[in-house]
């Protein structure tokens, strides 16, 4: 059970990292690119839109957090560990839920 949970929030942490860090990434070539439309560069702009979902979350902290505060890798790492320990917490959850039907039946 903990070797699947650490598994899973290793994946999820890493894959929203990764995603993240990869959309930022290509986000000007893809501007630049999708001048001429979507279909200039798909791959670019779904990855750059993916990430932008991805990081939606850290436009609603962003009054939370104090003045000056840079929105750099760190908070990006942070909201990655978040998405981990939330999937972990989805996982638990459906897990009591099904047991929970189980015994009800």
């Amino acid at each position: 059970m903990i070797a699947r949970s650490l598994a899973l929030f290793l994946t999820v942490a890493v894959l929203h990292f990764a995603l993240s860090f990869a959309g930022i990434w290509v986000s000007l070539p893809a501007a630049f690119e999708g001048q001429a439309g979507f279909w200039a560069a798909p791959g670019k702009i779904l990855l750059v839109w993916i990430a932008a979902v991805l990081m939606a979350p850290l436009s609603w902290a962003t009054p939370l957090l104090p003045r000056g505060a840079d929105l750099d890798l760190s908070m990006i790492a942070l909201l990655s560990v978040l998405f981990g320990a939330a999937a972990v917490g989805l996982f638990h959850l459906w897990r009591a839920l099904r047991a929970r039907k189980t015994l009800v039946q």
